[in-house]
């Protein structure tokens, strides 16, 4: 079970998994931000931190982390490494993968969520020999919250690595793209580190009906970003 495994060995685990050197490209998506910076609705520290922000709490960052929250619940009881998920509710995983494609805004966020769970998938069978068992591609935090589970991580932790990775990637395109000073970077990811937890806390306790949100121009911005003549970032 989660609860019986080191908290050492779940901090190894997840600093891993969603370190920008597990190799599932997160570094080549900017999530639509490519093309704010491209727009003028970010240029600087402070615009960059206000569009993350909208984001994690309004946006692709709180939907993905209830996803992946129900997607580790829907496993009972959790396999032992290695194992397939014969015993979880696979139907109820599926709807789950469904609705995380369905609440994509455009192609090209869908595309995004398919490739890096499908790299993520992969990379978890070579690294910790797990086969999430699953035939469709998986949307990356479905596929995040099924490894979660089946490697004994607490729910909470680990959607506070998940979602302190996934707006430190963005962190990352808007130093190279804006540009922004390295310590920019840092400061701005200090300052959501509240809102990341807070965020992890409510995605651990609410269901999919909860879903939704109002990040309306970082969705548009992901469209927007289709059409862009000179991109560096695929999505």
């Amino acid at each position: 079970m989660a609860e019986s495994t080191d908290i050492i060995r779940q901090t190894q685990v997840l600093a891993a998994m969603f370190s920008p050197t597990f190799p599932i490209g997160a570094f080549s998506y900017s999530h639509g931000i490519e093309a704010a910076i491209t727009s003028g609705d970010v240029v600087d520290a402070a615009t960059t931190y206000k569009w993350i922000k909208m984001i994690l709490r309004g946006g692709s960052g709180r939907n993905d982390a209830i996803l992946m929250a129900n997607a580790y619940k829907a496993v009972n009881p959790p396999a032992n490494k290695g194992a397939d998920l014969a015993d979880a509710r696979k139907a109820k995983i599926e709807v789950i993968n469904e609705l995380a494609f369905a609440l994509s805004p455009g192609a090209e966020r869908a595309q995004e969520s398919r490739e890096l769970g499908i790299n993520f998938t992969r990379i978890l069978g070579h690294v910790y020999q797990l086969n999430l068992g699953l035939s469709p591609p998986l949307a990356y935090p479905v596929a995040a919250g099924l490894a979660a589970r089946h490697l004994g991580c607490e729910l909470r932790l680990s959607l506070s690595f998940f979602l302190q990775s996934f707006i430190g990637n963005l962190i990352s395109v808007a130093v190279r793209a804006v540009p922004l000073a390295q310590s920019d970077g840092q400061i701005i990811l200090a300052r959501l580190m509240p809102a990341t937890a807070a965020v992890a806390d409510e995605a651990a306790r609410t269901t999919l009906a909860d879903v939704g949100g109002y990040a309306i121009l970082a969705d548009h911005a992901s469209i927007l970003h289709e059409t862009l003549e000179t991109r560096i970032y695929r999505t």
